[in-house]
């Protein structure tokens, strides 16, 4: 009973096949722009399509505009992948720029001494395709239009926000040699 019990406890704790940034964080208002942000997460026949960690995936992102009631899609279709990330500027406070959430902090380095500004217009989102597990990095604004893939991160690779400097990077590592490729956030 109390092996039930602990196991119960874990399980809800820990939600399957959610990554610590996974799908189940994209539920969110950005309150610049108030603009809602949800996952639109895979169903199957009998409910959830579960991905390889026996957890649902999002698959897209429904941005909601409350101001004129209409819903769009981030994809045309779906995301070539599980949507694992949708980061954007929220504001700014005491010399840094306020991100969505605040699960994301590994992806945001240098947010310090920043000059005050008014947030980018932009979110920034994170594929991860199944097969070859690499990462798609595409940038939008944040009504979900005009959406680019920027880079792909392979998956002995790294990615982050460089704040101060306006910058996504990506960063690998082979042999004893660092490279970094940069582009414009």
């Amino acid at each position: 009973m109390i092996r039930i019990l602990a196991l119960s406890l874990l399980l809800v704790v820990v939600p399957a096949g959610a990554d610590y940034y996974g799908f189940d964080r994209i539920d969110t208002y950005d309150p610049v722009t108030g603009l809602y942000y949800r996952a639109v997460v895979t169903e199957g026949d009998r409910g959830f399509t579960l991905d390889s960690k026996g957890g649902s995936q999002a698959v897209n992102i429904a941005v909601f505009d409350p101001s004129n009631g209409a819903v769009s899609l981030l994809f045309k279709e779906r995301a070539p992948g599980a949507v694992q990330v949708v980061v954007f500027e929220a504001g700014f406070k005491d010399g840094a720029m306020v991100f969505s959430g605040g699960e994301h902090a590994p992806y945001i380095k240098n947010n310090h001494g920043i000059s005050k500004r008014e947030p980018k217009a932009k979110l920034l989102a994170a594929v991860r395709d199944k097969d070859n597990k690499s990462t798609i990095l595409y940038v939008a604004d944040k009504t979900g239009a005009n959406l680019k893939q920027v880079a792909v991160v392979p998956s002995n690779a790294d990615w982050h926000l460089d704040v101060k400097n306006s910058k996504l990077r990506v960063v690998r590592q082979t042999g004893n040699t660092v490279k970094l490729d940069s582009y414009e956030w």
